[in-house]
């Protein structure tokens, strides 16, 4: 499994989707932060309270208004899905890894790790560019550095995490439907579907799946010890689920 994930991470080094998508996570970054906007897929009233109203915003202000932006992170990240598994299964080249001595386990948790430790490392850098520009700005901290620094890393580990298990379960429909369009379209049309539903439907359930928006509270705090870890199961369960039953449908895929 460790030469599959060198290969992988070799491959990603030497493809130009992975610099467009470091370029535009950056850029995405810089603008959320100088021009003082806040995006995202859904921003809730509680959420935006964390941002003051004051005109001027310190780093502290542009890393919460980075946070609550997060959520469109998952589309600039699909061109990682893409190159990690989905071109492999559009061109049929998975075939030859499948018969090199990795086991069908091994392939998925592999591609699972790479997708995650690429999405890490970019959710990092978007965090870090959100603070070079606010210091571009002249801003105040607002915070001390050391809160600032640790919020920066816990948010890029949770977020990261919660946008993994979108492209885990990406993998799977890939895998069920050998169609790498079809995985790509979930990933797009996932996070919208459920934040409408969470918002529409009554059911509480729901929130627990709303990926995106238990890793914005989570993140900025807005959740209590006891939810918290009801959010972190439940998120658990759904990848090992999913892993498993990725695991499951590619041992029953003919070569």
């Amino acid at each position: 499994m460790l030469n599959q994930l060198r290969t992988d991470f070799y491959r990603l080094s030497h493809t130009w989707g992975i610099y467009i998508t470091f370029a535009c996570t950056i850029l995405y970054a810089a603008m959320i932060v100088i021009n003082n906007v806040v995006g995202g897929i859904m921003v809730t009233g509680d959420s935006m309270a964390k941002l003051n109203s004051n005109d001027i915003w310190t780093l502290k202000n542009g890393l919460n208004a980075a946070t609550l932006s997060s959520s469109l992170l998952v589309y600039l990240f699909i061109g990682i899905f893409v190159i990690t598994i989905g071109y492999e299964f559009s061109q049929k080249t998975y075939k030859n890894t499948l018969v090199s001595g990795i086991t069908r386990s091994q392939f998925i948790i592999s591609k699972y790790l790479v997708m995650l430790i690429n999405i890490f490392l970019l959710t990092l850098i978007y965090f870090i560019t959100s603070i070079v520009s606010g210091l571009i700005c002249n801003r105040s901290v607002g915070t001390s550095w050391s809160n600032l620094l640790s919020q920066t890393i816990n948010n890029s580990i949770v977020i990261a995490f919660f946008i993994s298990i979108v492209f885990g379960i990406a993998i799977l429909v890939l895998l069920l439907t050998s169609s790498n369009v079809a995985g790509s379209i979930f990933i797009v049309v996932f996070p919208v579907i459920i934040s409408v539903l969470n918002n529409i439907a009554n059911w509480t359930w729901l929130k627990y799946i709303d990926f995106f928006s238990a890793a914005m509270k989570i993140s900025l705090k807005l959740v209590t010890n006891g939810q918290l870890w009801n959010y972190v199961i439940v998120s658990f369960v759904v990848l090992l689920a999913t892993i498993i039953t990725s695991t499951i449908v590619i041992k029953n895929k003919e070569l």
